[in-house]
């Protein structure tokens, strides 16, 4: 079975009028008991995924390899018991690998020749098994699908037929993508200490869309955006309700006039900041937060709470509007804590 999700957030997307480059984050599918997906930078990570009725007992196994025609494959595979010593990795009964494992964080990570092996032998079994020095049984992993998830990276990589390829493998020499990440430049912003007062804020969340969704103790948040030609700015995240384990905050910025009268409309985002609806008038960011040195908004979705699947999503202010610098997605709620990156872009801030 395969499925394809759009590698950005569970719920609808919609785009509030910032300029700036198309933005096409990658998608994400799929394979029985692997999902996997690439960048826009075609790195790629393919992730097993755990056995629906009982989502955490498993290992957690992340394969993933860069683009270029020189970039070696890299695994780890996480298993919570494991401790400091020797393991072994074995694949339908057979030892596929043996090693040392270090005592920093239960985590097997095999690289470069060792990985490629490893990656090829995972394409052709049904099941992998960690065990540790004395034999015991750390945890098991399906491989149902993951010759179709690292199959899909050879082919995103443009390594079908090469001698690279994990699965695709021929006699062709080269192999890999070139691509160009795009590069986001900015003005840093000086914060100050003019913001609009209470009374404007309850003015605004007066008259959103959000007012019949806040309830209880609400909690708005204003920060500084510095100051342009045409007076102070700051950015308003407006509380507009919350759940179990995720809040909505409501994006706005504002601007303050010579006669000090702050006026607010609805934030610019080139990509990917949800709203309630399609036609929603405002856009709505879950978990979001605010980083001043960085100039930095970030959101987090989580679609439930122990946090194994959801979007997070990363935008640089530059000037007018909120530009994506990041994104990453698992649309399978199946035990990976490990999101797969779906966009990324680099950032100058300039003085």
């Amino acid at each position: 079975m395969q499925s394809t999700l759009i590698g950005l957030t569970l719920l609808a997307a919609i785009s509030v009028g910032a300029p700036g480059q198309t933005v096409t984050p990658g998608e994400v599918q799929t394979f029985k008991d692997w999902t996997v997906g690439c960048d826009n930078g075609f790195i790629c990570q393919a992730v097993s995924l755990m056995d629906e009725t009982a989502p955490m007992d498993g290992l957690e196994v992340v394969l993933s390899r860069s683009a270029s025609q020189t970039a070696a494959v890299a695994i780890n595979i996480d298993g919570d018991d494991l401790k400091a010593g020797k393991y072994r990795v074995v694949i339908d009964g057979r030892l596929a690998l043996s090693g040392t494992a270090s005592a920093d964080d239960g985590v097997v990570k095999v690289n470069g020749v060792d990985a490629l092996r490893l990656g090829r032998a995972m394409a052709k079994g049904r099941q992998m098994t960690l065990t540790d020095s004395l034999g015991k049984e750390i945890g098991t992993v399906s491989l149902a699908g993951a010759s179709a998830a690292l199959r899909y990276i050879d082919a995103q990589q443009n390594r079908v037929g090469t001698k690279a390829a994990i699965v695709a493998v021929g006699n062709k020499m080269r192999g890999g993508k070139s691509v160009n990440i795009p590069v986001i430049t900015a003005r840093k912003i000086a914060p100050n200490d003019v913001l609009p007062d209470t009374a404007a804020i309850v003015a605004l969340s007066e008259s959103s869309p959000c007012a019949d969704d806040r309830f209880g103790s609400t909690q708005d948040t204003v920060y500084s955006l510095g100051s342009g030609p045409d007076g102070a700015r700051a950015l308003v995240l407006l509380n507009c309700g919350a759940g179990a384990y995720n809040y909505s905050s409501g994006i706005y910025t504002a601007r303050r006039n010579e006669t000090g009268k702050w006026t607010f409309e609805p934030a610019k985002f080139d990509y990917g900041a949800t709203g309630f609806d399609n036609e929603s008038s405002i856009p709505v960011l879950v978990n979001a937060d605010w980083d001043a040195a960085n100039q930095t908004l970030s959101s987090y979705s989580k679609g439930r709470g122990i946090g194994d699947c959801g979007s997070s999503e990363s935008y640089v202010w530059d000037g007018a509007g909120f530009r994506l610098t990041a994104a990453s997605f698992m649309g399978e709620c199946r035990g990976s804590t490990d999101w797969i990156p779906t966009w990324r872009a680099n950032v100058r801030l300039t003085d």
